[in-house]
């Protein structure tokens, strides 16, 4: 049994492929991998069939992590993080040398292990940062009583605590930066990990279309206004008949959505799926010539990074995003980019990927390949092992495991 232990912790119960990088990154540096996790969470559909877990449906079987369910702290684990009085005998008997919280570094389960170890010089603790669109850091000093915001104080002097911090996309980190991140506290943009083809299951869907020269557009995410899929469906009643689109997913606008499909331009062009489990939906995107993520940004809502996007990637299908939030960087040269809301300019960018066979193909390899280098789950590893370790040329072992399947998955 190793004499180092790492801790995993997420807000948003147990993910695959967080779960996945813990795997490689406990058995490349040979640590003891333990997970933190809440016993009970509410999942949106979307969540539930990306394949996060309760603990009533998780398999502690499925992982050579040893997973500890603990109570949240007045019901709501991502404000008040765990039960003190379950979480911190766990944390004594564990005696963790590093602590990956992926969780937001300003949310309440990173307060809670930064309080418990703020005079401790060990364990090395790093945490995440998703949000980008907070406009500033809140005024420590305010111009009645108390004076001094408690909230304000206490976020600085927990946050020097932290040894790392991981951004989900270049944005991210600059509004880390805004909201009173010390600039002492390292932070590396490694974005977010996903599964590829490899995970995908044996049954993609049955699209509705037989022509063989149909052009098949596909969106995946939550049917809410900031994901712009009124946009993506304004884009194609622009086109030519052969072109289609699948949608997939739920959520508040469905009914909205039936409305839109019963257009006299959609009549026959557009199918809704449903939300599908994250192993068929790998299943389902070698079906689409091309994938589109057409996010708004609302006031309260902004693109953090757009997982559906690099599993496209991953997959090799051409991809198309607005310029929403983290969009451009996710996608990089591996994809076009079109003005958010902007149905005709989307429209154009379907049409030129149709009419450019070299172009789809070539866009798909590029982001195969970018999907290798930055978003599989193999290269996430990689590169929070670097922050985690404080050191970014540590650790041969994990990074043979990570070359090695890398190449594998090449």
């Amino acid at each position: 049994m190793s004499d180092r232990t790492l801790v995993f912790c997420s807000d948003l119960a147990l993910h695959p492929p967080l779960l996945r990088v813990a795997e490689i990154v406990a058995r490349g540096y040979g640590l003891e991998g333990h997970v933190v996790a809440p016993e009970e969470v509410a999942l949106s559909l979307v969540h539930a069939a990306s394949g996060r877990l309760a603990a009533r449906e998780f398999n502690p079987d499925s992982t050579s992590l040893k997973v500890h369910f603990l109570p949240a702290r007045k019901g709501n684990v991502g404000r008040f993080g765990f039960e003190p009085s379950d979480l911190k005998p766990l944390l004594k008997s564990l005696d963790p040398s590093y602590i990956w919280l992926h969780a937001e570094f300003w949310g309440g389960i990173a307060a809670q292990f930064l309080r418990h170890y703020r005079f401790s010089r060990g364990p090395r603790i790093v945490a995440y940062a998703a949000v980008n669109h907070i406009a500033g850091r809140a005024a420590l000093v305010r111009a009645h009583w108390p004076f001094v915001s408690r909230s304000r104080a206490k976020q600085l002097l927990l946050w020097s605590r932290l040894d790392g911090v991981c951004a989900s996309a270049t944005k991210s980190m600059e509004c880390a930066w805004r909201m009173g991140l010390p600039r002492r506290v390292p932070v590396k943009v490694n974005f977010v990990p996903v599964f590829g083809p490899k995970n995908a299951s044996s049954t993609p869907i049955r699209l509705p279309w037989r022509e063989f020269d149909a052009f098949v557009v596909g969106f995946a995410g939550s049917l809410t206004e900031q994901k712009g899929w009124k946009v993506l469906l304004a884009a194609v009643e622009r086109l030519p008949e052969r072109f289609k689109v699948v949608v997939i997913g739920d959520g508040e606008q469905r009914a909205e959505l039936k409305s839109w499909l019963r257009r006299p331009e959609l009549k026959e062009r557009a199918c809704h799926t449903g939300v599908l489990k994250t192993a068929d939906l790998l299943a389902t995107y070698p079906l689409l010539d091309a994938f589109v993520l057409p996010s708004i940004t609302t006031p309260n809502s902004v693109e953090q990074f757009g997982c559906v996007l690099a599993e496209a990637m991953a997959c090799g299908v051409a991809v198309i995003g607005s310029d929403s939030g983290a969009i451009p960087e996710t996608i990089g040269d591996a994809g076009l980019i079109v003005p958010e809301g902007d149905a005709e300019a989307l429209a154009k960018a379907i049409a030129r990927l149709a009419g450019d066979p070299a172009l789809r193909i070539r866009a798909g390899a590029m982001g195969r390949r970018r999907y290798l280098k930055r978003y599989s789950c193999e290269a996430y590893a990689q590169s929070l092992a670097g922050v985690l370790m404080g050191d970014d040329s540590a650790g041969e072992a994990a990074r043979e495991v990570v070359h090695s399947s890398v190449n594998a998955a090449e």
